[in-house]
């Protein structure tokens, strides 16, 4: 592999790295930004219908991101030369591994090797697999990690999503307009979602809901698809008749590729940042819910700006 330089490599191509690339190429567009990960693989992408971003009425996720990245295209080449390589650059690879030497941090991914001058991380937070029996199993049998990308293909059937808070109170709104019923499965006393969602999905009479229910307890069966969920409630063991059944868990941020630095973070691992996106480790920032920012578009898009225009004053200095 070749070795590649940049200025500021992003560590995580959803809406908040793509927020700290719009930033800092609009404070810097001399600067050379490149952008890993898969953008429509991020959170906001598997989103259904979003609501919540001022001035936007209503936008499905997918259709979001592909107009940011459409964006930062225009904007890249509203400040491109001819004899100069592309300055904002999308790389579709994951960052396996981030180290420094004594002057610049050095990023490997599957195919390259960048060289940058400092680094945002914005990953994210990642599916949490393989916690419900029989989930593994029925992998495309029936068992699905995002209700916005499969919830059509099981039209008029029953469901249960798995999960709480805003991002299963959106997939059980999108589920809802195709399945015939729709069983939002929950460990804690409630959805722990906005008000607005729950004031939907309370009117809809195809979404039920279970709450105080053990995940532990709960197992998918079945012969060559997804027949239906068995699990422990109110002391009972309870069985309900599906088709599908959308596990909808957020895990711990992986950190793993940083394991080379001693980053300073939380008893839940989140990356601990100050108020200029900093971490304990100089030259590198970190933006949106990998520092534990709340899932909400424009607090993970503000997020994101602030990390890429610090992480742009970082440069100039």
């Amino acid at each position: 592999m070749s070795l590649e330089k940049c200025d500021l490599a992003i560590i995580g191509s959803g809406l908040t790295g793509m927020s700290a690339a719009l930033a800092a190429y609009s404070r810097d567009p001399r600067q050379i930004i490149k952008i890993f990960g898969m953008p429509f693989d991020s959170n906001t992408a598997k989103k259904g219908e979003i609501e919540n971003i001022p001035g936007i009425n209503k936008v499905v996720g997918v259709d979001y991101i592909q107009q940011i990245i459409t964006q930062i295209e225009n904007l890249s080449a509203e400040f491109a030369k001819e004899d100069e390589p592309n300055k904002l650059e999308f790389i579709n690879e994951d960052v396996t591994a981030l180290s420094k030497n004594e002057t610049h941090f050095q990023l490997i991914t599957d195919s390259r090797n960048i060289e940058a001058k400092t680094v945002i991380i914005s990953t994210g937070l990642p599916e949490l697999k393989n916690t419900i029996k029989g989930e593994d199993e029925f992998v495309h049998k029936g068992v699905s990690h995002c209700a916005v990308c499969d919830g059509a293909l099981f039209r008029g059937r029953k469901v249960a999503i798995i999960g709480e808070g805003n991002f299963v109170a959106r997939g059980a709104l999108f589920l809802r307009k195709y399945c015939r019923k729709v069983t939002v499965i929950c460990q804690n006393s409630t959805l722990d979602s906005d008000d607005r969602f729950i004031k939907k999905l309370s009117k809809s009479e195809r979404v039920s809901f279970k709450f105080n229910i053990d995940l532990e307890s709960v197992e998918i069966f079945g012969s060559q698809n997804v027949e239906g969920l068995r699990f422990q409630e109110d002391g009972e063991s309870r069985e309900l008749s599906i088709n599908a059944v959308f596990v909808e868990l957020k895990d711990k941020p992986d950190l793993t590729f940083l394991k080379d630095f001693a980053l300073d973070i939380t008893e839940n691992g989140y990356i601990i940042k100050s108020a200029k996106n900093t971490t304990s480790v100089e030259g590198i920032f970190a933006a949106g819910s990998i520092s534990g920012e709340m899932d909400y578009i424009p607090i993970l898009m503000g997020d994101g700006y602030e990390a890429g225009i610090s992480a742009t004053e970082y440069l100039k200095k």
